[in-house]
């Protein structure tokens, strides 16, 4: 008989009261009256400027009072999430160390620790993850000066070499062509490249911001043939000022293009300072994932030689020379070529944009095949629609949402180092439409049909006007291919009708193949069929496994919520993401229910009682909802706001709970982005609410819907300090919400479905 193993879990608990009523609501985190308000005002920039000395009761009067900012919080007096009191029994840390029950126990988390090293150790390397280039000073030229908001080198590259790396950078192409994950760079012209390289100072030198974390396979920079085309594609990205080019025509002075056979010349400019790198110190296990340490473990072999790294002085830029556990590329499968090839030729040739849809198993390579599908498109197309049906992994939005997002740049990078604000978007609030197929449906239909009356045939996006436009649709399937969810699949098919299904196929691991598709789909007798393309299932064994589909979760979600105004925009030397700010120090914004939450509060999961609702929706990850018609007036506003102030003052805002009420209609609501409920005040009826969403998109608010969506533990932490202290001065006894204590009795945890338990008959005879 095998040893029975126990694993000692780490839990976040958010803890019910069943106890409380609703007379005594009062108690829930009433926020100490000294708190100061602060009003807001954005500036054209999206920066945040706050006036201090504000009281709350000179905005009662203001269109956009229902909405404010909250400063000065007495860390002193109240705990991180603004718990006033831990006697109701919100949840404690009682301990910051593991205990174990008994000295087997411990030999075992020994024994799982050893087995997990010796199958590192025994971890194939991937050697199609070493670049095929070879540094030296004719062909890395970098700018050297000391300047630390300044950095820039010039890469000569010979057609069929490649650049694979670690990290992120800014990259260009100035001379000659260069394909990233389908797209290609073209270089700035020349009116005689052979006598003299240099660049008009007139000219457009576009940057693209290019992310290769190992979470996810590396990206490689590959120098091509020039393709001469007479219709250029631009897209908008990073334009280079005058200074840069400056510097650029300097180092190619350095360059001799037709003694070393050069076919492409990149720029490459770090970009540390858009702060991606230190989502690394938010959790444990995504440490190193940008920040790689090749360069000094090869200093280490040979200190009299010099490291092919020393020719690149980018911060952050690791290309990749040997390979290493942990790491691997990112191959373009042959079918994946062809089948893309063929959908690029066939865009001249339907009278509207055509639709694609990618279909196949789970982990086969949707994400990454839908985003070389999109970069490609773009080679040929000003902008493309993407509808994201899978709700787990998101492409553009956390986690819980279906979108519509129009990209007009090409995508560089894994889900959580490109999220954006969608054209529209809607709340499912679970990681599957498992738990409410009907409304996913109902919402993915919506999506397509303003595709197609938006954006397809529209004036704004569409062929309206202008035959060369076209903006193709991409819509990418959810994984779950077995039963309804396959059922799903073919229903998305059906209104959709798309003119290409892009399908993963596997001839070796058949279990992840998809049925047959039905006749009517094939051969259907109202429209042209579709064109069916059976493309090749990526099978990586290197960092796909390490990092699970909720790890990514995560990512997204720290991402999403760490991120600033200026990601949006793409401004230059300014923070897209703010990590040296942990969320239990930002300031919260206020949201009173009775003027902003004029349409309530629907609970999408579980049968929470009323009495219970504030337990339920304080600590959690909620969805901002608004009307998708904004054109109300400032006038308008008020006369609501006033309303609801008469009509009295509820302690318990609307509350439409599931499944008697159904959820916020698709073709009236629109989801504005999601929000962390950090504490909420009953006495003046305030939700304090973090959230990245600008004041302008904020104030549109009138629901919010809650679902199934969990707050990692990470995010209620301070990862700046010494967690053994506790959390930003509170210590770990009055932390809420948390316990490394496995709890004791039936419910003291979520209830976890097994799915890796075979039934009799899908056992193998031995």
């Amino acid at each position: 008989m095998g040893r029975r193993r126990k694993k000692q879990k780490i839990t976040a608990e958010f803890v019910e009261n069943n106890e409380a009523k609703s007379e005594n609501i009062k108690d829930f985190n009433i926020i100490d009256q000294k708190t100061v308000d602060i009003s807001i005002n954005d500036d054209e920039n999206g920066m945040v400027y706050t006036q201090e000395n504000r009281e709350l009761s000179s905005r009662e009067s203001s269109p956009v009072s229902a909405l404010s900012m909250r400063g000065k919080i007495n860390v002193v007096e109240l705990s991180d999430f603004d718990v006033a009191d831990d006697s109701e029994g919100i949840g404690i840390l009682t301990d910051n160390e593991e205990k174990y029950e008994s000295q087997e126990e411990l030999n075992e988390k020994i024994y799982e620790s050893q087995t997990r090293k010796k199958s590192e150790k025994n971890e194939v390397l991937d050697s199609f993850v070493v670049s095929r280039f070879d540094p030296s000073s004719s062909n890395v030229v970098c700018y050297k000066e000391k300047d630390d908001n300044f950095d820039l080198c010039l890469i000569a590259m010979k057609r069929g070499e490649s650049i694979r790396f670690q990290g992120s950078a800014l990259v260009a192409s100035i001379y000659g062509d260069a394909v990233i994950m389908g797209y290609r760079l073209c270089g700035v012209s020349f009116e005689d490249a052979s006598e003299s390289l240099q660049i008009d100072l007139n000219s457009s030198v576009v940057f693209h911001p290019v992310f290769s974390p190992k979470t996810h396979s590396l990206l490689a920079i590959e120098s091509v043939e020039i393709q001469k085309t007479t219709h250029k594609i631009s897209h908008p990205e990073m334009i280079a000022c005058s200074t840069t080019k400056s510097v650029i025509n300097k180092l190619l002075s350095n360059i001799d293009l037709s003694k070393g056979g050069y076919d492409t010349i990149l720029a490459l400019q770090g970009i540390s300072w858009c702060g991606i790198q230190g989502v690394e110190n938010v959790a444990s296990c995504f440490n190193n994932i940008f920040s790689g340490d090749l360069a000094k473990n090869e200093k280490k072999d040979d200190e009299s030689k010099k490291s092919k790294y020393d020719f690149f002085n980018i911060k952050g830029f690791y290309p990749i020379f040997e390979a290493a556990p942990g790491m691997t590329a990112l191959k373009i499968p042959h079918s994946w070529e062809n089948s893309v090839n063929q959908l690029v030729a066939d865009i001249l040739d339907f009278t509207l944009p055509p639709i694609s849809i990618t279909s196949g198993h789970k982990n086969v390579g949707k994400s990454t095949f839908s985003r070389y599908l999109v970069n490609n498109l773009l080679n040929v197309c000003p902008k493309v629609a993407y509808i994201e049906s899978d709700v787990g992994q998101s492409e553009f939005t956390p986690c819980g949402l279906v979108s519509l997002n129009i990209l007009d740049s090409p995508i560089f990078g894994p889900p959580f180092t490109h999220i954006q604000q969608p054209y529209r978007s809607y709340f499912i609030g679970h990681n599957s439409p498992r738990d409410d197929p009907d409304y996913y449906l109902e919402c993915l239909r919506e999506l397509i049909t303003v595709y197609r009356r938006d954006i397809a045939c529209g004036p704004e996006y569409g062929m309206y006007g202008d035959e060369q436009i076209r903006i193709p649709l991409i819509i990418n399937t959810h994984g779950w291919s077995k039963g309804m969810g396959y059922d799903l699949y073919l229903h998305i098919i059906s209104f959709a009708k798309p003119t290409h299904i892009f399908q993963f196929y596997s001839a070796t691991i058949t279990n992840k193949n998809l049925p047959p598709l039905p006749e009517y789909i094939v051969s259907p007798n109202d429209q042209e069929p579709p064109k069916v393309s059976f493309i090749e299932t990526i099978d990586t064994p290197g960092p796909s496994n390490k990092y699970s589909a909720s790890d990514r979760r995560i990512l997204s979600l720290f991402s999403y919520f760490y991120s600033t105004s200026a990601m949006a925009i793409k401004q230059e030397n300014v923070k897209w993401w703010a990590f040296d700010q942990p969320l239990v120090r930002r300031v919260p914004w206020c949201l009173d229910w009775r003027k902003g939450l004029t349409k309530g509060i629907f609970m999408l999961s579980g049968e929470v009682p009323l009495s219970q609702l504030l337990y339920a929706l304080n600590g959690s990850i909620v969805g901002l909802i608004g009307d998708i018609d904004n054109s109300c007036t400032i006038e308008q506003v008020d006369e609501e706001m006033n309303e609801s102030k008469e009509e009295g003052s509820q302690i318990i805002p609307n509350y439409f709970p599931c499944p008697d009420f159904s959820p916020p209609s698709p073709t009236e609501c629109t989801c504005l982005g999601l929000a962390i409920i950090r504490s909420i005040d009953p006495t003046s009826h305030t939700f304090h609410i973090l959230t990245p969403l600008p004041s302008m998109v904020l104030f549109k608010t009138n629901t919010i819907v809650k679902g199934t969506l969990e707050l990692p533990v990470w995010l209620m932490l301070d990862h700046t300090k010494n967690s053994s202290l506790g959390v930003h001065g509170i210590q770990w006894k009055r932390a809420p919400y948390m316990s490394i204590e496995s709890g004791g009795g039936v419910g003291n945890a979520a209830q976890k479905i097994r799915r890796n338990i075979k039934r009799r008959g899908q056992k193998s005879n031995k």
